[in-house]
């Protein structure tokens, strides 16, 4: 039961009625039990964990997909390793390895520093990254400007864009997406504050019953609260000379309504749609199903390997383990990857003796198992597939 899936691969990556090669990339890491044969140049170290692991050594793992969902290639990083400087060796081995057409790199902006953007420039690919909506001046700026177009009446998704500095920022926004931010945003406020009143009545009201509360308790308390439930940016939380003030940011809460149901990015590419750039971007979402299957479904994690080959090893057949998943799940399209193989593994090999005479038997093939060998292009097994046992 086997097939040739290069020339399939190849096709799935680069399909030539496409005019331009879109290559997404992102950052994950995979952390270590213990520190068995740790050495002082040891590709595991420490360093800012995805799996909220900062007790562990890791490594960094750079993945580059196609607008199909294929893995194109893989890059394996120090634990300590800095996601924006990763953006240049990958870069540089594209150009490297793959004979690609016009590219456009598509990440986020946070792995894209401004060298990183000048090197793309450089290299002659273009780039899409979503730009931050909170925190940056310019973000801010370009979005004010273009939330003035904004027709209130359409309930369909909008797009504008403004060209500044050998760049296009394109803005995306969708009413509908708006208004589940603002409900969304309106129950945690009211759950926080339904929380917080009591908390502030014991400090103001004390019962005599239990350990008093005090005014630094009580403010590390609330803002330990809003941070694990990321509202510290909501709130203003002041301790000046033993009085606790507790009240919303107003400023703050307004530019959260203001970035409702907007999506910001900021392109080098000035000929294609912008509804066609948010397409595109969007598509980045492949990147993260990949990983999910990537270290759930295919078992990237846990690593129980120590030398840097076999590590490197264990994720190269991982990550072949992805492209044979994903170019399954594009041939079999009405039926889950998982589902199919558990479908598949129904089927039994056996040996059947008479006397001194043994046979190799196979279990008969259902209609079901015959139609997904069909659709990935294999010929059902025979007897005569099967090796002696």
């Amino acid at each position: 039961m086997t097939t040739d899936i290069k020339p399939l691969i190849a096709q799935a990556v680069l399909d030539p009625k496409e005019p331009v090669d879109m290559v997404f990339y992102d950052i994950t890491s995979t952390y270590f039990e213990g520190d068995k044969s740790i050495q002082d140049d040891d590709l595991r170290r420490y360093g800012y964990s995805r799996d909220h692991r900062e007790d562990r050594r890791q490594v960094v793992i750079g993945l580059v997909m196609t607008r199909h969902g294929i893995p194109l290639c893989h890059h394996v990083f120090a634990g300590n390793t800095v996601d924006k400087t990763t953006v240049t060796q990958v870069v540089s081995d594209l150009k490297r390895r793959f004979q690609l057409r016009r590219v456009i790199f598509v990440g986020d902006r946070g792995m894209l520093s401004d060298g990183n953007l000048i090197h793309l420039m450089e290299e002659d690919l273009d780039m899409i990254v979503a730009h931050p909506v909170r925190g940056n001046g310019l973000a801010q700026e370009v979005i004010r400007d273009m939330k003035k177009l904004i027709n209130p009446e359409s309930t369909d998704e909008q797009f504008y864009e403004d060209v500044r500095k050998r760049v296009r920022f394109i803005m995306a926004y969708s009413p509908e997406v708006a208004e589940q931010s603002k409900e969304s945003r309106q129950h945690r406020l009211e759950k926080a504050d339904a929380w917080l009143k009591p908390v502030l009545k014991r400090l103001a009201q004390p019962t005599g019953r239990g350990e008093k509360a005090t005014p630094q308790g009580t403010y590390d308390r609330i803002r330990d609260y809003l941070r694990d439930h990321n509202l510290l940016r909501w709130y203003h939380v002041e301790l000046v000379n033993g009085t606790l003030s507790v009240k919303r940011n107003r400023e703050a809460l307004h530019w959260e309504a203001t970035v409702d149901g907007v999506l910001l990015l900021e392109t080098s590419d000035m000929t294609l749609p912008a509804q066609d750039i948010v397409k595109h971007y969007k598509e980045l979402a492949e990147v993260e199903r990949g990983w999910r299957t990537l270290q759930c479904s295919l078992q990237l994690r846990p690593v129980y390997h120590w030398t840097e080959q076999r590590i490197r090893a264990h994720i190269f057949i991982c990550v072949i383990a992805l492209q044979m998943e994903r170019w399954m799940r594009n041939k079999l399209q009405s039926i889950s990857v998982p589902k199919a193989m558990q479908v598949l593994r129904q089927m039994k090999a056996g040996e059947l003796c008479f006397g001194d005479t043994a046979t190799l038997m196979l279990t008969a093939i259902t209609p079901e198992q015959k139609e997904i060998m069909k659709k990935l292009g294999v010929t059902p097994p025979t007897p005569a597939h099967l090796p002696a046992l």
